[in-house]
């Protein structure tokens, strides 16, 4: 669906500004319905502000449609502590409950945990890293 389809400024229908408002009003509906058409959205080592954060993960709920999978890996807020690597700022980290918790209203969560991570430190010797891990799948 094209915008001109749903909103004619030509049309004798529209006499007044606010009627074409009104009209670009329900075309926004419309096509913000078309949108949740994804079958995946993967969130992988994404480490913004929290409330950024909390923006994109639920955009990213709701560009999924019903039946698709919303994925994400990254660091873990206990990984600056318990782990080895990543961000060590933890206004940028998260944990897998904090994004299960803003996916929740929109999708069924599957997995939602603290996985650990072999890696391999500059020295040579092996550490682990701590990451949240969540797969969800859209209603």
């Amino acid at each position: 669906m094209h915008t001109t389809e749903v909103v004619n400024t030509d049309d004798k229908e529209a006499d007044s500004w606010a009627e074409v408002l009104n009209r670009l009003r329900r075309a926004q509906g419309q096509l913000a319905a078309v949108r949740a058409t994804y079958d995946l959205a993967l969130i992988a080592y994404l480490h913004l502000p929290w409330p950024d954060m909390a923006q994109v993960l639920t955009r990213a709920a709701t560009a999924v449609g019903k039946g698709g999978t919303l994925l994400l890996v990254g660091h873990d807020a206990a990984n600056p502590e318990h782990g080895h690597g990543g961000p060590q700022d933890p206004r940028v980290l998260y944990t897998a409950e904090q994004v299960a918790d803003l996916w929740r209203p929109h999708a069924d969560i599957l997995r939602a945990e603290t996985a650990a991570r072999p890696v391999t430190a500059a020295e040579g010797d092996n550490r682990t890293a701590l990451d949240a891990l969540v797969h969800a799948v859209r209603r």
